[in-house]
């Protein structure tokens, strides 16, 4: 009698995480060429757009064809007719739903060149891209995602014929392609993003690499919430590091913490997938798909981050357990 297989089990490191580090390294290497060509030019802006093009054609490649990506403007039916129409460099919206209002011209004849308009009700997330993480950049893109406020303001009902707003699960984001040494001190650039939090369904941001760490690794902006309000404690931004702390309400507060690690490229790529579906979950993997780094594959390294929301509640009750003890132990000992 033949053995029974025995069942398949989750598997943390597995055979995509090499090809998701390629996509990025793609990206990188376009980026870098423009900006080298750039540096013989008194206005150099190209590698900026370079950056945009690459993430949306990276993103239009990855995402399920029932998603469209593209730059341009998000059109609702309670705009004023003189408003000024915003331009977001990343729209993801409902491919196979939404109708194109109008397609902008463009010396640019690529997919990824075109700027269209989408109704505001098959809008389902905004990126904007920078080159570099600083505290102007951050800013410049917080700002830039803030001008969605009008159109985040309510939810509308799911039976009114007339959509005005963007949808319940709609999600926004800033990514950067490169942190650099001259920055990583610009703590502040945190701060630029904190001020996101206060946009319905703000993700973070992502940074595709840093000038002095390995060039597999990239950062991940998260959004974490704390009991209590804390300062800046920070070496370098190519480390562990927090922005100031924004109170949310009695006894709860956030702040943006900026990590780095090879797997959170393809963390980000699934996070934006399960934003999407609407079963994102802060501080819980999305998918194992693509996930592992070069420590795991020879043998070592640990993770912190839980496959299981039921694993990371456990891990936090453990932390508050473990930290509350601690705290007894101090005050008993400077009594």
């Amino acid at each position: 009698m033949p053995n029974k297989p025995s069942p398949l089990q989750p598997q943390w490191q597995n055979k995509a995480w090499k090809q998701f580090l390629m996509a990025k390294k793609d990206m990188l290497h376009a980026y870098d060429r423009a900006k080298e060509k750039g540096l013989e030019r008194s206005v150099r802006t190209e590698h900026g757009r370079v950056a945009e093009a690459e993430f949306r054609k990276w993103l239009t490649n990855f995402l399920p064809k029932k998603y469209g990506v593209t730059s341009g403007y998000i059109i609702s039916q309670g705009m004023p007719k003189d408003e000024y129409l915003v331009h977001y460099d990343v729209i993801i919206y409902e491919h196979l739903e939404a109708p194109i209002l109008w397609i902008d011209d463009n010396p640019d004849h690529s997919e990824q060149g075109k700027s269209m308009a989408i109704p505001v009700e098959y809008v389902r997330g905004v990126i904007e891209v920078k080159s570099t993480f600083s505290k102007k950049t951050a800013a410049d893109a917080i700002s830039q995602l803030a001008k969605l406020k009008p159109l985040l303001q309510k939810i509308d009902p799911p039976q009114h014929p007339t959509k005005l707003y963007l949808p319940k699960e709609f999600f926004c984001a800033a990514v950067f392609f490169e942190l650099r040494k001259e920055h990583e001190k610009e703590f502040a650039a945190l701060d630029a993003v904190l001020e996101g939090t206060g946009l319905r369904g703000f993700y973070g941001g992502f940074i595709l690499r840093s000038e002095t760490l390995d060039e597999h690794y990239g950062g991940k902006l998260s959004i974490v919430q704390e009991a209590e309000s804390y300062g800046h404690d920070n070496t370098s931004l190519s480390f562990w590091s927090y922005s100031k702390s924004k109170k949310l309400r009695e006894n709860l507060y956030c702040r943006i913490l900026l990590t780095h690690c090879e797997s959170f490229f393809s963390q980000f790529a699934f996070d934006i997938i399960a934003l999407l579906k609407g079963t994102y979950h802060p501080g819980i993997i999305s998918s194992l798909y693509g996930f592992g780094t070069t420590d795991w594959y020879n043998g070592s390294a640990v993770s912190i981050q839980y496959y299981k929301i039921e694993e990371q509640q456990r891990y936090d009750e453990m932390t508050r357990e473990y930290m509350e003890d601690w705290f007894k132990s101090v005050l008993g000992k400077e009594k």
